[in-house]
């Protein structure tokens, strides 16, 4: 039996790229609003506290160079626009579900997310105390990994489900793949009872 190590698949989309995003915009913010409290406080003087905020001489700058103030307002503007819709597509995008490519010899075959998840689902299904499997794909085409969700009985006995789980359903994965490693996350939850009704 091959030595079960904690999973380092994500049970979850990775959101990494959002967050820091989120995180830049944010530290940005209080930058400028720091800066801006300390001026306004005086800190850099009282004649730049008394200012208004739009500069008189960038108004004046603006207003004797419309003609290239202007289109570079709304270039920025569109600019803008185009990130923030790119941002929103990429967030709301199904995450993929890759295909698996076998190569053996000069024969190439190509294992669909479906049928793979299907026949790891049907045989999670078999193992002793599970009543429900839900496996998804995940990770990318060169290193493809699973989530598995899994209802058990109650009063099952979690660590034959566990030894179960690896030695049939696991090993045959990863051999029917030709892979030594496939990263598994593995998510375990009691199947609910149903209620008795006392009379």
């Amino acid at each position: 039996m091959t030595e079960i190590r904690p999973s380092t698949t994500p049970t979850g989309r990775s959101l990494g790229f959002e967050r820091r995003v989120v995180v830049l915009a944010a530290v940005l913010a209080v930058l400028v609003g720091l800066a801006l409290l300390l001026v306004g406080t005086g800190w850099f003087g009282s004649y730049r506290a008394q200012r208004p905020v739009a500069d008189p001489i960038l108004v004046q700058w603006l207003g004797e160079n419309a003609q290239l103030a202007l289109p570079v307002g709304i270039a920025a503007g569109l600019g803008l626009v185009v990130l923030g819709l790119w941002w929103v597509a990429r967030a709301l995008r199904p995450e993929p579900r890759p295909d698996v490519r076998l190569e053996r010899g000069s024969e190439e075959l190509t294992v669909t997310a479906p049928a793979l998840t299907e026949a790891v689902r049907a045989d999670a299904e078999q193992v002793t105390g599970v009543t429900r499997a839900r496996v998804r794909m995940a990770g990318d085409e060169r290193r493809p990994a699973l989530r598995l969700t899994l209802s058990l009985q109650e009063g099952t006995n979690v660590r034959q489900v566990w030894e179960e789980l690896d030695a049939k359903v696991l090993s045959r994965a990863r051999e029917a793949l030709g892979t030594d490693p496939l990263p598994t996350a593995i998510c375990l939850e009691l199947d609910r009872v149903p209620r008795r009704r006392v009379t």
